[in-house]
């Protein structure tokens, strides 16, 4: 890494912590969206994919290509990460809809539900690269 940008690891407990500082604020919103940017940093760091221009979608289908090549018949977290992800694009659509009060209380159900995800995509992660946790993605 150039001396300019923070390693990786420090990258991603930073923005746990914000997520963590985020909820204790009640900011519900900036905690679901913190989330979905460190399962796509999750997901390109597991799938060492650094290509600027894939989506989210994009991110998933990979994944779910990868589980293919490994020979698994059920697509793990393939429904739940599509759906994550769709739940973003509400949340989005709902701020500029309905504005940010009413859509941070819709939301406290949603960064509750994406924080167990986001921990136990790790743990599922983690039984292809038990290292996972060495960059920085912990499953508290």
């Amino acid at each position: 890494m150039s001396k300019n940008f923070p390693e990786f690891k420090v990258i991603v407990t930073d923005n746990e912590h914000a997520v963590r500082h985020a909820l204790d604020r009640g900011d519900f919103v900036q905690a679901f969206l913190l989330i979905h940017a460190l399962i796509e940093s999750l997901l390109r760091h597991f799938l060492h994919y650094t290509g600027r221009k894939s989506t989210f979608d994009g991110l998933i289908k990979k994944y779910e290509e990868y589980l293919q090549s490994e020979s698994y018949r059920f697509p793990t977290f393939v429904k739940e990460l599509t759906e994550f992800n769709r739940r973003r694009n509400r949340i989005v659509h709902n701020l500029w809809q309905r504005g940010y009060t009413f859509t941070n209380k819709s939301s406290e159900p949603a960064a509750g539900a994406a924080i167990i995800m986001y921990g136990l995509l790790i743990e599922w992660l983690e039984t292809f690269d038990p290292e996972i946790s060495e960059h920085g993605f912990q499953n508290e």
